[in-house]
């Protein structure tokens, strides 16, 4: 038994289902085209592997050691080899109150792991939700949480850049309000982590006035948002801003050698910075340059090979709908997934990824050992 994974471009269910089938199935993780939602994926998984615990999300293309997918669906089996235990709970109203969203699934998760201690070793868990609900709120809920202390990856459910409706599933349920957790004890060594291709400059700011529910920035070092972010940009004034300049100069947490990005989405009226991950007054913020996706990919495989994992058998990529874009343009999708081609691979690109926290224009992953 081992870790398998597929991928297909359409609706051939019956191929994919064949090429993961294996000896006592313990989880299945998919990721679909949201047009395929009409075929009730949820469901046709589910019913291939009744004794497994089966997660899905909807997404805006793919990655599987099969190739990269603009649309289909990719799917990931573990064993028993893999895992012991599977602990599953979906929960609904994310966007209207998250944090009682996840209250109630660690309630849930809780019950069933009877109230045991949870090591952060041997206890993975796998989070997928609505890409278009406050998941900062969530995350920080599950990671505070006493007596759930885990390893917590996985990433916002995506569309394809229509912010209309993404979804999440679990076993035989499926929602576009909710959110998603699995919980497998592993049998197997396991790595958890985020990686970050954009490089910190020497500029650096206060955000002095926020609005983080909404994820606003009014103003930064006591001016007016828009502007003061042209201006260290290198534009004449806000109104000369671009999807490219956006893009391209994110907004960073630079904490020693860890970054955490916030991706600006847009300007608005204020006017003000929209951007895509809550940042709060009082925050130290370092303006940020796109780096090399595919070299620090090749860094970030070789480190977890050196220093973590003696060997890597899968991989489980959450990448960021905007790093995604960013390959688009550079014509180096393909080239991005042959980083990983030689192990077995799944993973999808998301309207937000999660490692601890909630994250943007990041790759999060989780790698297995033998």
């Amino acid at each position: 038994m081992s870790i398998r994974v597929a991928s297909r471009h359409n609706w051939d269910i019956d191929g994919l289902i064949k090429e993961i089938e294996q000896p006592q199935v313990k989880a299945v993780i998919y990721f679909f085209s949201l047009e395929l939602e009409r075929f009730e994926p949820h469901k046709a998984i589910k019913r291939a592997f009744p004794s497994a615990a089966c997660i899905g999300a909807s997404m805006c293309g793919g990655w599987c050691t099969t190739g990269a997918s603009e649309k289909g669906i990719i799917a990931m089996s573990l064993s028993s080899d893999e895992v012991e235990e599977t602990f599953i709970a979906l929960q609904e109203g994310v966007k209207s109150d998250p944090l009682l969203a996840a209250q109630q699934i660690i309630a849930d998760l809780k019950r069933q792991i009877g109230y045991r201690t949870i090591f952060p070793n041997t206890y993975l868990g796998l989070v997928f939700f609505d890409g278009l609900c406050h998941g900062e709120v969530l995350i920080k809920r599950f990671t505070f949480e006493k007596g759930f202390n885990l390893n917590l990856v996985g990433g916002a459910a995506a569309d394809e850049f229509a912010f209309e409706k993404t979804l999440v599933s679990a076993n035989e349920k499926c929602s576009a309000d909710g959110v998603v957790l699995m919980v497998m004890k592993m049998k197997i060594p396991f790595f958890c982590n985020h990686y970050v291709h954009c490089l910190p400059t020497t500029t650096s700011f206060m955000i002095t006035k926020a609005d983080p529910i909404n994820r606003i920035i009014w103003e930064i070092d006591g001016q007016n948002a828009a502007e003061y972010y042209a201006k260290i940009v290198g534009v004449s004034g806000m109104d000369k801003l671009t999807a490219s300049h956006l893009g391209k100069n994110p907004l960073g947490i630079v904490l020693g050698d860890t970054i955490y990005v916030r991706a600006v989405d847009k300007v608005i009226d204020g006017p003000a910075l929209k951007i895509n991950c809550s940042l709060e007054e009082g925050t130290k913020a370092t303006l940020l340059r796109c780096g090399d996706i595919i070299g620090q990919a090749y860094t970030a495989l070789e480190e977890v090979k050196r220093q973590y994992l003696t060997a890597i058998q899968g991989a489980l990529l959450f990448n960021c709908a905007l790093r995604y874009l960013e390959l688009q343009e550079l014509n180096q999708v393909a080239e991005f997934n042959r980083v990983f081609q030689n192990i077995a691979f799944a993973g999808f690109n998301t309207f937000g990824e999660e490692y601890f926290t909630h994250h943007n224009q990041t790759l999060t992953a989780v790698f297995f050992g033998g």
